[in-house]
């Protein structure tokens, strides 16, 4: 079952996934490397056993062959399986230890209404633990709490994201082919897990929701803010 309580736009969660997705965006594996390639055949003997619960609309399926390794702690890696069919950004993110035994699954599914608006809902190890509808109140309010976080990392930066616009923020976005809820569901969902599972899902969620790059969000709240 979903979680009823809706996660709510937090400024110290949206510092800690862009934070944290730009530490993560170091430990992409090299795709053409045999620690890629074997990874890959990992996470496609993983979905082909059976093992593992997907929930998967009709129309859409997983591409192993795109798919992105990044190495987690301890030896692991996550593999990080797009889903075809669905709005980009939607995977399969699996996470294996340096034993590579599947230790958890993530699934995020992204889907889009508007270009500020749209749906988000993730599973953990086959349990679903967010279902969230996006509004454009929602995605304002996390674009404005990603300005503040931008705005903290200047020395003596005032704290608030004055002059900070949202038009420009989302005209920055869709021109590198990122909708600006997309950003917004990614603060807010993995802020949420972040919180609510004590990292267990927190470092998943987060690489899972790499293919939107942290520095390209930070380049556009610059072009956003002057």
């Amino acid at each position: 079952m979903a979680a009823e309580k809706k996660p709510a736009v937090d400024e110290a969660s949206i510092q800690r996934v862009l934070e944290d997705s730009a530490q993560i965006a170091d430990k992409v594996v090299d795709p053409k490397s045999s620690e890629a390639v074997a990874a890959r055949e990992l996470a496609e003997a993983t979905r082909r056993s059976g093992k593992v619960t997907l929930h998967l609309p009709d129309g859409t399926a997983e591409d192993v062959s795109q798919a992105q390794v990044y190495r987690v702690d301890d030896g692991g890696i996550l593999v990080r399986v797009p889903i075809t069919g669905m709005t980009a950004g939607s995977v399969v993110g699996y996470v294996f230890d340096a034993n590579r035994r599947l230790t958890q699954t993530i699934e995020l599914h992204l889907i889009e209404h508007t270009a500020t608006t749209g749906q988000v809902r993730i599973w953990l190890d086959g349990r679903q633990v967010l279902e969230r509808e996006i509004t454009e109140k929602d995605t304002k309010a996390a674009a404005n709490a990603m300005a503040t976080v931008a705005m903290k990392r200047e020395p003596g930066a005032d704290a608030r994201p004055l002059g900070f616009s949202f038009g420009k923020f989302n005209s920055c976005l869709s021109s590198a082919g990122v909708s600006t809820w997309v950003v917004a569901s990614i603060g807010i969902a993995c802020g949420a897990i972040c919180a609510g599972t004590a990292g267990a899902g927190c470092i998943p969620c987060l690489t899972a929701a790499g293919g939107v790059s942290a520095g390209t969000i930070w380049f556009c709240i610059g072009k956003a803010t002057r």
